[in-house]
Formats: structure tokens, C-alpha cells, sequence
């Protein structure tokens, strides 16, 4: 949401109230995804300081969740509704004043055998032994080299990571393999990116997703440079192939490739672009 929009929707939020002493805007930080349940994280604010919490699962709508008094300073906030919602975003405000981050989460289902995945946000430890601490013995995660053109691959045996540095980050993929017979849910938890986003795409094939934690028709919602030539190879996870999108300007008005939070995708790229998306709040 643009900083104009939302300070217009604080405005009416907040009339009539008295204007917190605090000038600086509050600090997020340390979110946790308890699985299945609760997401908490820390309001850097001084002890006995009024906030309000606001909720949004499209970046773009955004509801009180509660207001709070901070009992301690720099207390943790705990939204005990969070297993409702496959995903959802944070923010909090002081005041008239707005955090500096958006914080948040998405469950990643993931179903027996491969999926696409992608870490939407920005955190302290990006790397696969943060990000998948309780992977499976057996499960495996395949990034695209482009240089050598090759997929790599790292293990999990005896609960550990072959290669436990092995990062993920925003606008990256990679291919993750769910070595058991169940659906398993993902946790991935940080900062929103935002500000304008950079994500160069090389010719020739890579994976990428979106940089910006939302979901959307591929070209029109989420900004992709497709021109024609351009593949996108999307993977249905139930039915386990692949669905290939040729960049066709009436088929895409139609039926466009659809991208969900946390999803990546094959990219075949007639030529080099940047994927540029713009996402700024106030």
C-alpha cells in the first residue's frame, strides 16, 4: 500500500484520540511461527507506551488487531489467531506513528514428492538450516546454478543438511522434495522487502518468484517483463508435472499464470531483463 493511502486510512483510524509523545517509529523484530499455531514477535517500544497492531493478508487491507500497553519495555506481542490464516502480515503503530517493518509469515504446504518454493521475506539467517530446521530425513532442495547450468542439490541425512549455509532468499527458488507420504507445513517467517526491488532474469532458463509476498496474475499483479518467446514452466504440486505457459498476449489476457505467496517457477527468457517491482509504505 502507498505511504498516502495508508495515512489516510490512519487518519480516520485515529481521530479524536490524543497523539502519543513517541515521534520514532517502533522497530519489529525476532518473529516465530510456532507450526500450527500462534506467530509472536517484539515491539521495540519504552515500557508503559500505547500500540496497535494491525493485520493484513493481501499487503493491501489492513484491520486493527487489538491495542496493547507495553508492560515491559521492548515486550512481545502474540497473535493467538495465526493458525486461521495461511499467511498474514503485521505492522504496528504508535500514535500516528508507523513501524518501520512489516513483519510476517506463510505455511507452505508442501505435498509428498517435489514442489516450488520460494522464501518471501527478508531475515537475520536465510539459510536452509534456519529456514528448514525440522526437514525430514531424505528431503531434498535443488537450486538452479546459472553459471555451470545445473541444478545443485543438498540432503538432509541424520537430520542435518548437507550443506547447511545453503541460502534462499526473496526473488530466488528453488525445488524442494518431501521425501514422506504426508502433507507438511512449511514455516517461513521475516520482514517484508520493500522499497523498489531489483530481480535481474537471464536469458535462458533460471527459477524465480516474486520479491513481494503476494499472490496475483504473473504479468498484470506482480510485474514480470514477459515478451513473446518468453516459457514460464509453473509446477502443479497435486498432480506433480509441469503446466508451461508460452507468453501469448490474447491466452495470458485469458487464463495467466497465477503465482501464490511462497511459490517459484522455470523462467525460459528469450533475452535478459530486470523484474522490477515497487512496493513502499509510508
Amino acid at each position: 500500500m502507498k505511504g498516502d493511502s495508508f495515512g489516510k486510512m490512519l487518519g480516520g483510524l485515529f481521530r479524536g484520540k490524543t497523539k502519543s509523545p513517541i515521534q520514532q517509529a517502533p522497530d519489529l523484530s525476532q518473529p516465530v511461527r510456532i507450526p500450527y499455531g500462534a506467530f509472536r514477535f517484539k515491539v521495540e517500544v519504552p515500557k508503559g507506551v500505547e500500540f496497535q497492531v494491525l493485520g493484513s493478508t493481501d499487503l493491501k487491507t489492513w484491520l486493527p488487531l487489538g491495542t496493547e500497553k507495553a508492560a515491559t519495555e521492548n515486550p512481545e506481542y502474540v497473535d493467538s489467531t495465526a493458525s486461521r490464516y495461511t499467511f498474514r502480515f503485521y505492522r504496528v503503530v504508535v500514535g500516528e506513528v508507523l513501524s518501520r517493518q512489516i513483519l510476517g509469515y506463510a505455511g507452505l504446504t508442501v505435498p509428498p514428492g517435489f514442489s516450488m518454493i520460494a522464501n518471501p521475506f527478508r531475515c537475520a539467517n536465510p539459510s536452509v538450516s534456519a529456514l528448514f530446521p525440522n526437514a525430514p530425513d531424505g528431503a531434498m532442495l535443488h537450486k538452479f546454478d546459472n553459471q555451470l547450468f545445473r541444478l545443485t542439490e543438498n540432503l538432509v541425512q541424520e537430520a542435518k543438511w548437507q550443506n547447511p549455509s545453503h541460502t534462499l532468499n526473496p526473488g530466488e527458488g528453488a525445488i524442494y522434495f518431501n521425501p514422506t507420504s504426508d502433507f507438511t507445513v512449511v514455516n517461513l517467517t521475516g520482514e517484508v522487502p520493500h522499497g523498489k526491488l531489483l530481480n535481474p532474469i537471464p536469458s535462458g532458463f533460471s527459477i524465480r518468484s516474486s520479491m513481494v509476498p503476494q499472490a496475483g496474475r504473473l504479468h498484470v499483479d506482480l510485474g514480470f517483463p514477459v515478451v513473446e518467446g518468453d516459457v514460464i514452466h509453473q509446477y502443479d504440486r497435486d498432480q506433480q508435472k509441469y503446466l508451461i505457459h508460452t507468453y501469448d498476449p490474447a491466452r495470458w489476457e485469458r487464463d495467466p499464470p497465477v503465482i501464490g505467496v511462497g511459490e517459484s517457477f522455470w523462467v525460459g527468457k528469450t533475452s535478459p531483463s530486470n523484474w522490477i517491482q515497487e512496493f513502499a509504505f509510508g
